[in-house]
């Protein structure tokens, strides 16, 4: 009986000893590997690396999961139009739900819930009214163009890369098309051509 009240007063005083912390006695550590780990911090030195640094930028050519390689700059807008292809299938669900409500947060303001050109910013004269999708040269815009504009902006308009990624944007797009503009889109042949990296995500 006397060993087990000798055994709970021994863990309390340790207990109570840990706890004690100052910059004399800065308490046990019992488990040391918590704030004393083995991995480098970073912007520490490295003698791993022949450089000596922790931090490494990626190699040439990697990419980031999710990322995608957008092939052609600012410039290359006429370029798109046969560069450039929708690489995913959408059901009609992802059209109607997902994109119609990026399309609602990210263009409408501007364009109108119709595609009309006639968006709140619009009708507080804000800005003057974007073309509309409903007439040319909206209705028949190649993919390609319609990506481009997406990614890097166009006129009045500015890019929208950083607020949707790769397959946001087209989302968007599939659900002008289909939901606005009334144009059926078949099944892509191919894989994508329109990565984006150079733009990231």
């Amino acid at each position: 009986m006397l060993k087990k009240y000798h055994f709970i007063l021994l863990i309390l005083v340790l207990g109570f000893t840990a706890c004690i912390r100052n910059d004399k006695k800065p308490g046990r550590e019992y488990m040391p590997d918590m704030s004393a780990h083995i991995a480098y911090e970073a912007g520490s030195d490295n003698p791993f690396f022949k450089d000596g640094k922790t931090n490494q930028l990626a190699p040439d050519g990697s990419m980031a999961r999710g990322k995608y390689i957008y092939p052609l700059s600012d410039t290359d807008y006429e370029k798109s139009a046969s560069l450039i292809t929708n690489p995913f299938q959408f059901t009609s669900d992802e059209i109607n739900n997902e994109g119609k409500h990026l399309y609602k947060v990210n263009c409408a303001i501007c364009h109108g819930d119709k595609g009309d050109g006639q968006g709140h910013l619009v009708q507080i004269n804000k800005f003057p009214p974007p073309p509309s999708y409903l007439t040319e040269p909206l209705l028949s815009l190649p993919d390609g163009k319609r990506y481009h504009t997406v990614m890097y902006g166009k006129g009045l308009m500015g890019s929208y890369a950083s607020q949707l990624n790769h397959k946001e944007r087209w989302l968007v797009l599939s659900y002008v098309k289909k939901n606005l503009q009334g144009i059926s889109t078949p099944a892509p042949a191919t894989t994508a051509t329109a990565t984006d990296s150079t733009k990231t995500n």
